[in-house]
């Protein structure tokens, strides 16, 4: 008895087996090739050479486990997938190591095209290597969308093609960590403010933000000492009940502590909405005699709320 191919199996069944008419089928011809057939299947079947149109079609193969110990397909020369959309990568030599077990550099096209669309080291370690746009998204601890991403955190809008604003979230205020002072809000800061000084006739501005113009004023076509008319950009305040503070006291440009005129500053009309007119205010300086003068060092600071902004929560009253 022997091992034999499939073909030479066949051969023997028809030759050895014919019909039997002439009775001429012996005991060992049924025998032996009986015996070729169970001792060639193993072969036959591992070779994978039969019905190899449709092999197992229709159905599974299963290699069931028995008592914990087989059932194991082991592929010693690889596995072969013939439906792989290229033919040089169906083939697989190796077993797949498991998600644990794939290192990220042994990865294909690492450096190809954009294969991460997010891609930032958590550690902190590597800065930015270009501008990171975040649409309309928010900045925050938690990152999460089940938190109302428009209460907190920044958010960068875009504007126009020359702006952009930086959202701050109703929750969220700066806390400065060397004292642990805070600003909640834009409302505690100055929308304008100028210095000027007026002494000999001369209107001369050092510094000033978000004031468009200062203008002396005329009586009869005679300038007036001590009389000017502030003009405010455009937008600067929601409306004309916004807070003035002014001072003008110094005789000239370089005295000393102790030199200087007691004056008031009177800060009285206020007109303009930002639609026909700029808003404007009166800056009128009077000494101690009753006198309009034009001093050395005059102070104006604006605090207000801007255009478009809401009102805080109003004080309560008591009469």
């Amino acid at each position: 008895m022997a091992i034999l191919p499939t073909g030479t199996i066949i051969d023997n069944v028809n030759s050895e087996l014919a019909d039997n008419n002439a009775g001429l089928i012996s005991a060992y011809d049924i025998r032996h090739n009986l015996v070729d057939i169970v001792q060639s299947i193993n072969q036959i079947v591992a070779s994978g050479n039969f019905n190899t149109g449709t092999p197992f079609t229709g159905e599974n193969v299963r290699a069931k486990i028995n008592n914990n110990n087989y059932g194991l397909f082991i592929a010693e020369s690889g596995v072969f997938f013939p439906n792989a959309t290229n033919s040089n990568q169906g083939y697989q030599y190796e077993p797949y190591p498991g998600p644990s077990g794939i290192s990220h550099n042994s990865l294909r096209d690492l450096s190809v095209g954009d294969p991460h669309i997010q891609y930032i080291n958590r550690n902190g370690t590597r800065v930015m290597q270009g501008n990171l746009g975040l649409g309309t998204n928010w900045v925050n601890a938690s990152g999460s969308s089940t938190i109302g991403m428009s209460d907190r955190g920044l958010q960068f809008q875009y504007v126009s093609a020359t702006g952009e604003n930086i959202n701050i979230g109703s929750k969220t205020k700066f806390v400065f960590k060397s004292n642990n002072t805070t600003i909640e809000d834009g409302r505690g800061v100055a929308r304008a403010w100028i210095n000027f000084c007026a002494s000999g006739g001369l209107i001369q501005v050092r510094e000033a933000y978000n004031v468009q113009q200062i203008e002396r004023l005329y009586t009869g076509g005679q300038p007036n000492a001590g009389k000017f008319l502030i003009t405010f950009a455009s937008g600067v305040l929601a409306n004309n009940n916004y807070i003035a503070i002014g001072q003008s006291n110094s005789r000239s440009d370089n005295d000393e502590g102790a030199d200087f005129d007691v004056n008031t500053v009177g800060l009285v009309s206020r007109t303009g909405d930002d639609a026909s007119s700029l808003r404007q205010l009166t800056f009128y300086v009077v000494n101690d005699a009753g006198e309009y003068v034009d001093a050395a060092m005059n102070d104006l600071v604006i605090f207000g709320r801007n255009k478009g902004s809401t009102s805080g929560i109003q004080p309560t009253i008591i009469q």
